[in-house]
């Protein structure tokens, strides 16, 4: 069954389309069929997979209806995972990423094209617009991301808040898959400090266990456009992303297990 999860933050800078790129991948190579979206105008997911080497249209096109999927869904040489870049190039394609938000024209497009698919993995702009409740609108869960930040600290109410508004008025289904802290400096003590108030504030089971530790092979690898697994010397920055794609598939089983546990089995089950 096909799960698409949105990667979002209230905060910019704190590694969303790092994540969503190198998540997918790292999916992609455990078996999964993966598809990426990126829906930030930003484009930063195009610049991250070197996508416009292949293709300069998107999202966008799709929700104008200029383009068919094979047109603008990418997909790596392996097969295993597929880019859909924003396609946003002039001050109007983002206007329309905003309409369409607002006219349920972005979850129809979403909803489309992701059958098929094992998960796909929604990057989204910074903060709690109208991009980003649209697509909780249609994903599964959140994966939000945080840096070990006193602002972001004080604003994380404000994004909780949204999860529950769009869940209780139009995705009863949507959940916090997890809070996934990012650029984590092991040796400053604010960090630490800071991370002991979140974790004191929310449940503990909602942050994910793996961190992902600020590593500047991330930003080479980016230059390059690809996943930090492929940059040569890159294998051990690439692992925390391994944990936590287990993570993931390990919150999945645990859920589906109390979903179908039945005191009256028997037999083989």
């Amino acid at each position: 069954m096909s799960r698409t999860l949105i990667i979002a933050s209230q905060k910019g800078g704190v590694g969303k389309t790092t994540t969503a790129l190198n998540l997918s991948y790292t999916l992609s190579r455990l078996g999964h069929r993966v598809l990426l979206v990126d829906s930030d105008p930003q484009g930063g997911i195009a610049i991250a997979s070197n996508l416009r080497r292949k293709t300069s249209r998107g999202l966008v096109h799709l929700i104008r209806g200029e383009a068919a999927p094979e047109d603008v869904i990418t997909p790596t040489r392996d097969g295993g995972l597929s880019v859909l870049g924003s396609g946003v190039e002039e001050p109007g394609d983002t206007a329309l990423l905003e309409d369409s938000a607002r006219d349920g024209r972005l979850e129809a497009v979403i909803r489309e094209h992701a059958s098929g698919y094992d998960y796909v993995f929604l990057d989204t702009p910074a903060g709690v617009g109208g991009i980003v409740e649209a697509l909780m609108g249609v994903s599964d869960g959140v994966i939000l991301m945080m840096r070990c930040r006193t602002l972001l600290l004080k604003t994380l109410p404000i994004f909780l808040k949204l999860i529950r508004h769009v869940r209780g008025t139009r995705n009863p289904r949507l959940r916090l898959e997890g809070a996934l802290v990012t650029m984590w400096h092991n040796g400053d003590p604010v960090e630490k400090e800071i991370l002991g108030e979140l974790t004191a504030s929310v449940p503990e089971a909602l942050f994910f266990r793996t961190v992902i530790p600020y590593d500047p092979r991330f930003e080479r690898a980016s230059i390059r456009g690809i996943p930090v697994i492929l940059l040569p010397g890159g294998t051990d920055a690439g692992k925390p992303y391994l944990e936590l794609a287990m993570e993931l598939k390990e919150r999945e089983m645990l859920r589906n297990v109390e979903i179908e546990a039945d005191d009256h089995a028997e037999g083989i089950f």
